[in-house]
């Protein structure tokens, strides 16, 4: 077997284990996200999809899980297929589980799924484009004033725990320079030319982000930390040291122009192309990678002290004393609370929420929900509703 292709065939092979183990860990973190039998609601895609009850979301999870450990071993079209049609399942029944790394790792293993053995080669460029795609509009979503002035500076609070007192304009060229960086690595590795450098700065990206918000840092959000460290895992599958490395083109397109792998174009649209919508309000935050970026759309339920008695305790944890006769609930502190991931940062979602809460209260009153969206090339807006308008 020629050293080409046997080193792709390993490769393959590392990169669907990496995927499904990826999968795996995000369940293992997040498990109440899988499950219908919470407090926090689901929101599906159709209004007239029901929930599973239990114990059917625990039977559907748990065979997911099995499969997906089946096809550690055994990569077979039948196992594949029966994935696919329960994480198809999982995603129309709540969108709340359409997370960045969720939907990065269902793109990938897709691409594992339909290229097959005769065409390892195209879902490995496939894979590149996505991880690629990630960086660049990740960065250009950090372009924003408080990505430079919140975000980053809470980045460096755990250096600063440590007695290391970094200089404020260090500080500050960092959060400036970082979202360029960022887009420049996703750049960098579509390129030959450019492709081992972006290579270990998205390696360092990373072990950055492991030791600020991993076990020895802030210890938040730790869906993610596998996830990061899978994106090394990928950088190393995809990118190091390839026999055959790609060019440009065949990452973005294909070797050939006129034919070649159909879902690589498939993924160039989602991933190359629609993320851009995102900034005028026409497409998902979490689906143009913008997790970390201080810029997204947000909600917060406030609440009289007798709409505040008629909560649940869990909901209660979460919710804050304004002042006289007013608490607030933050969504996105709920959803960490319970799911263990952020709120899905769309205003279907918060108002979805807010309808939930309406129907602990009798009446529907002393509830406000204020939805305030996200700065961007088309102005946000602060709206305002009550269960009245629910």
């Amino acid at each position: 077997m020629p050293v080409a292709v046997g080193d792709r065939i390993g490769r393959y092979a590392l990169l669907r284990v990496t995927v499904i183990l990826g999968l795996l860990a995000g369940f293992a973190l997040s498990p109440k996200l899988w499950l219908s039998s919470r407090l926090y609601p689901l929101t599906p895609v159709w209004a007239f999809l029901r929930p599973l009850r239990s114990p059917g979301d625990y039977v559907v999870i748990f065979t997911l899980v099995v499969l997906l450990i089946a096809l550690i071993v055994a990569p077979r079209r039948e196992i594949l297929a029966a994935v696919f049609a329960l994480l198809a399942l999982l995603a129309l029944q709540d969108q709340s589980r359409w997370q960045p790394w969720f939907y990065q790792y269902a793109l990938m293993l897709l691409a594992i799924a339909l290229a097959g053995s005769s065409r390892q080669e195209a879902a490995l460029n496939t894979c590149c484009l996505i991880v690629a795609a990630t960086y660049i509009w990740s960065g250009l979503a950090k372009l924003n004033p408080n990505f430079s002035t919140a975000i980053f500076p809470a980045f460096v609070e755990p250096f600063v725990a440590r007695g290391l007192t970094p200089a404020a304009w260090l500080v500050q060229g960092l959060a400036v320079a970082t979202p360029v960086l960022e887009c420049a690595t996703g750049i960098g590795l579509l390129i030959r030319r450019f492709r081992p450098a972006a290579f270990y700065c998205a390696i360092t990206m990373h072990v950055f982000i492991l030791m600020v918000l991993g076990p020895l840092g802030r210890r938040f959000n730790a869906v993610i930390w596998p996830w990061n460290l899978a994106m090394i895992a990928f950088l190393f599958i995809l990118f190091f040291k390839r026999p055959e490395e790609p060019a440009f083109r065949d990452i973005v397109w294909g070797r050939y122009w006129g034919r070649g792998f159909a879902f690589q174009k498939v993924v160039l649209i989602l991933l190359g192309i629609m993320p851009a919508l995102s900034f005028f309000h026409l497409w998902d935050d979490y689906l143009s990678s913008a997790l970390y970026t201080g810029n997204t759309n947000s909600g917060v339920v406030y609440l009289s002290d007798a709409a505040f008695e008629q909560l649940p305790d869990v909901i209660q944890e979460n919710v804050y004393e304004e002042g006289p006769n007013l608490s607030s609930l933050d969504i996105n502190d709920w959803s960490f609370g319970e799911l263990k991931v952020p709120a899905y940062p769309e205003p279907r979602i918060y108002r979805n929420v807010a309808r939930q809460i309406c129907r602990y209260v009798p009446n529907g009153s002393g509830i406000e929900l204020v939805l305030q969206s996200k700065f961007a090339l088309v102005n946000g807006t602060r709206q305002v509703y009550h269960c009245s308008d629910f």
